[in-house]
């Protein structure tokens, strides 16, 4: 019998996180609310959504996090790739506009 193996096809080194955070959707959204993001790389991040959110594939999505020890807000725009329920929640894959600089990602995960 022969075994899959599965390959890992990301560019950037993907971290475990549990980061609170707050989204907007654009053309959708009134105002921003809370979320999670539940894995971070410098390319893009797993986002844990409320169930009752409609998230489209392309939609264009803003997450505002507080950098931990520190009072820094940092704001990513990204698009979304894919979307699954898990759970009693929606996970979003969203890859962001534009790379995290390495010393932020470093803050962040």
């Amino acid at each position: 019998m022969i075994g899959t193996i599965k390959v890992n096809r990301r560019k950037w080194p993907r971290e475990l996180v549990q980061l609170p955070a707050q989204y907007f959707i654009k053309n959708q959204s009134t105002k921003y609310q809370d979320c999670t993001v539940i894995n971070l790389s410098r390319n893009g991040a797993a986002v844990r959504f409320p169930a009752y959110v409609y998230l489209k594939e392309k939609a264009i999505v803003f997450l505002n996090l507080i950098v931990p020890k520190s009072f820094q807000q940092l704001t990513l725009r990204g698009e979304v790739k894919t979307k699954y329920r898990s759970q009693s929640s929606l996970v979003g894959g969203i890859q962001f506009v534009a790379l995290l600089q390495e010393d932020t990602f470093g803050k962040l995960k």
